[in-house]
C-alpha cells in the first residue's frame, strides 16, 4: 500500500531511509553544538541549567510514537473523509495528528474557543473546526499565521532561516473558500501576521480557550503565544505545544520552559516531538496548574 495522499509527508522524514539521513545530519549538530547552547541559554534566563529530558529529542524523532492512549473523536473519519474529497492535505505527520486531535476531543467539555498559534497552510485549523460541527461542539477556531513564512530567528533558535514554512501566497483566499465549502465560515476566525500584532488586536476581547495548538518553532513567537494563551485556557482545557520535543525545535523548548517558570507545571509528552498541558484548575497570575508527569 502506498502512502496516504492525505497526508504531505515533504516537511518531515516519513520513510525510513529519509529518518536515518535525518538522524546523520541532524545529530551530530544537536548533541555538539545546539544541546550545549541550550543548556547556557537556560542558565541566561534563569531557568535550571540541567534537562535531562532534551537530550532524549532525537530517539523521539526515530521512534515517532505516541506516548499517551486517547479516545479520538468519533467524527475524525467523516472529516478525513471530506478533507479527501475536497483534496485538502495535512502537513501533519498521522500519529501526531491523531494525538492533537484526541488531545482536542478530551477538552471538549472545558468552556471556550480552540487557537492554533502556527498554522501554516491551516488544515489542522479546519479540521478541528469541521470536528466541532460534526461533533456538536459550540466552538470557533482562531486560525494565527504569518501565511508568509517564519520571522527571522533569534540568537537562542536553533536551524532556522527567515521565511520557512511559507506557503502559497493564495493560501489565505483558499482557506477560506475551503472553510465554506465544508461550512465553517461561521467557525473559523484567520489572522494574519506576526503574533505580536494579532496579540495586540485581541487582548481587548473577552477571550477563553478550551483547546490551543502552539506550533511556532522560534523562541520568540512561541513565548508570545505562551504569554498571551496559557493565562486564558479554561479549567479543564488543553494545550498543545507542538515542537516541545523537536531536534531542531530547542527555542521553542526554551521559550515553552520560561512561559511556565515558577508556575508548577509540568508537561507530559504526547507524540513525536509534542507535548501537552492539561489545565486541572483555573488558571492563577503564575500559570496553569497541571499533571506532574513528563
Amino acid at each position: 500500500m502506498g502512502p496516504d495522499p492525505l497526508f504531505d509527508t515533504a516537511h518531515y522524514a516519513s520513510s525510513p531511509m529519509q529518518k536515518l539521513r535525518r538522524s546523520f545530519e541532524l545529530g551530530p549538530r544537536y548533541y555538539g553544538l545546539d544541546l550545549p547552547r541550550y543548556y547556557l541559554a537556560r542558565r541566561r534566563l534563569g531557568l535550571p541549567m540541567w534537562d535531562p529530558e532534551a537530550l532524549l529529542n532525537p530517539f523521539r524523532e526515530a521512534t515517532r510514537r505516541s506516548y499517551i492512549a486517547m479516545d479520538p473523536p468519533p467524527a475524525l473519519p467523516e472529516a478525513l473523509a471530506a478533507f479527501r474529497d475536497l483534496g485538502i492535505r495535512l502537513s501533519i505527520p498521522r500519529v501526531r495528528l491523531e494525538a492533537l486531535v484526541s488531545a482536542w476531543w478530551a477538552s471538549r467539555h472545558a468552556a471556550g474557543e480552540a487557537i492554533e498559534c502556527g498554522a501554516f497552510e491551516g488544515a489542522t485549523s479546519l479540521l478541528l473546526a469541521l470536528l466541532g460541527r460534526l461533533s456538536g461542539v459550540d466552538q470557533r477556531v482562531l486560525v494565527l499565521d504569518t501565511f508568509r513564512g517564519s520571522p527571522a530567528p533569534g540568537k537562542l533558535d536553533g536551524p532556522h532561516a527567515t521565511g520557512e514554512f511559507a506557503p502559497d501566497a493564495s493560501i489565505r483566499g483558499r482557506l477560506e473558500e475551503r472553510a465554506a465549502r465544508l461550512g465553517l465560515s461561521d467557525r473559523l476566525e484567520i489572522h494574519a501576521g506576526l503574533f505580536s500584532e494579532t496579540f495586540a488586536r485581541l487582548s481587548g476581547r473577552a477571550l477563553k480557550f478550551a483547546f490551543a495548538h502552539i506550533d511556532a518553532n522560534l523562541y520568540q513567537s512561541t513565548l508570545e503565544a505562551c504569554d498571551f494563551v496559557l493565562p486564558r485556557l479554561a479549567r479543564g482545557g488543553r494545550a498543545v505545544f507542538d515542537d516541545y520535543n523537536g531536534i531542531r525545535d530547542l527555542g521553542a523548548r526554551l521559550a515553552i520552559d520560561a512561559a511556565l517558570h515558577g508556575s508548577g507545571a509540568r508537561l507530559r509528552p504526547l507524540a513525536w516531538c509534542a507535548a501537552w498541558l492539561v489545565v486541572d484548575a483555573e488558571p492563577t497570575e503564575s500559570g496553569p496548574e497541571s499533571g506532574r508527569d513528563r
